[in-house]
C-alpha cells in the first residue's frame, strides 16, 4: 500500500512539471490579435497590434474569440501529449475529468455577436425632466 502511494505521488510530481509552464499560443491571420491560454482554457496573456483598433468592434471580438479557441484546442493537445505517458491506462479519467472541469468555447453566430443596436422607441427621452420615475 505504501509503494502504491509512492507510485502515485512520483507520478503526481511528474504531472506538475510537465504542465506547470504549459500553454497555448493562437495568432489572428493577420497578426493583429496573438492570445495564450492554460491548458484550462484561462487566458494569460492577449496582445494587439496597433492595426487590431482599426477593426470594427465586432470583427476585434470574432478574431481574439477565434484566437482563444485555437489556443485553447492547441493547449489541451499539448497537455494530452503529456500526461498520456504519466497516466497510462488511465488517461480516459484524467480526461472526463479535466472536460468536467472545462467549459468549451463555442463559437457564436455571427448574428449574436454584433453590437446591440437601440431603436427611438426604445429611447427614453428625460431632457425636460428628472430621469427619477
Amino acid at each position: 500500500m505504501l509503494r502504491d502511494f509512492e507510485e502515485q505521488a512520483a507520478k503526481a510530481a511528474q504531472l506538475q512539471s510537465a504542465v506547470q509552464d504549459m500553454q497555448g499560443t493562437a495568432t489572428s491571420d493577420d497578426r493583429s490579435v496573438t492570445v495564450s491560454v492554460a491548458p484550462s482554457g484561462a487566458l494569460l496573456d492577449l496582445q494587439l497590434a496597433p492595426n487590431a483598433m482599426r477593426k470594427q468592434a465586432h470583427e476585434l471580438q470574432q478574431q481574439i474569440m477565434d484566437a482563444v479557441r485555437r489556443a485553447t484546442e492547441s493547449a489541451a493537445n499539448q497537455m494530452n501529449e503529456a500526461v498520456a505517458p504519466i497516466l497510462g491506462d488511465r488517461m480516459s479519467q484524467f480526461q472526463e475529468a479535466f472536460n468536467a472541469q472545462t467549459a468549451v468555447v463555442k463559437p457564436r453566430e455571427e448574428h449574436q455577436s454584433r453590437p446591440p443596436t437601440s431603436s427611438a422607441d426604445e429611447d427614453d427621452d428625460f431632457g425636460s425632466g428628472s430621469f427619477l420615475r
